[in-house]
């Protein structure tokens, strides 16, 4: 039994840093949400605006792969379109972007969608959501899981991110990382799912590489 959950370890980390196999697993989550053509052409779109570097296709992609490697319910479509549209509206200065993107999800897809857009909802405050339900508390853990990356692939989405705020001058995003960070580290735990016993401990250490680094940055400036 561990030995098939280190494999799984390997082969989750080994996804992030392979993007055209995230960007495959958006190919693998679009199916799955099963959306009228429109809808599909417009959220495909979206995921690839160009102001887009952390929140594109390959990181919902890399969310739904994660989702099935680690023994989540392939067939369980309401998740499929948290996944997919949680990000969907994404203006990295904007306070609304998971509100939009439920409401998004509500107009374009046909049906019963609310418990997939409350889920996105929750999305606006990771670690302050009190809910219970435990396949949005999965949810949650699983667009946290890339704050546990190698060290070379969480370099790489820190930068990604940086370009989306490329609007923001150098001092007030190392500012603001660091407080977003912070709030990271001082939680009791990041992960409330059997996801924990994976993740937590090497997010919180790139998490706090990461808070070292930008206050000595920062302190040299």
């Amino acid at each position: 039994m561990a030995g098939a959950r280190q494999e799984r370890c390997a082969a989750s980390f080994a996804l992030a840093a392979d993007l055209a196999q995230c960007r495959a697993g958006f190919g693998a989550l679009l199916a799955r949400a099963d959306l009228p053509l429109e809808a599909a052409s417009e959220i495909a779109r979206r995921y690839a605006e160009p102001h887009r570097g952390y929140h594109d296709a390959a990181h919902v992609g890399l969310l739904w792969l994660r989702h099935l490697l680690h023994g989540g319910d392939a067939g369980d479509r309401d998740l499929a379109l948290a996944i997919l549209f949680h990000d969907a509206v994404y203006d990295p200065l904007a306070r609304d972007n998971e509100e939009r993107s439920a409401a998004l999800l509500a107009r374009l897809v046909p049906g019963d969608t609310a418990w997939a857009q409350a889920a996105i909802r929750a999305t606006a405050d990771h670690l302050g959501h009190a809910g219970q339900d435990a396949r949005v508390l999965w949810l949650l853990d699983l667009d946290l899981t890339p704050l546990a990356e190698r060290e070379e692939v969480f370099a790489r989405n820190a930068a990604a991110l940086r370009r989306e705020y490329a609007a923001v001058p150098e001092a007030g995003w190392r500012a603001g990382r660091c407080r977003v960070l912070e709030g990271f580290a001082q939680a009791p735990t990041l992960f409330r799912t059997r996801l924990g016993a994976i993740y937590e401990a090497p997010a919180r250490a790139n998490i706090a590489a990461e808070i070292a680094s930008l206050r000595a940055v920062s302190g040299a400036a």
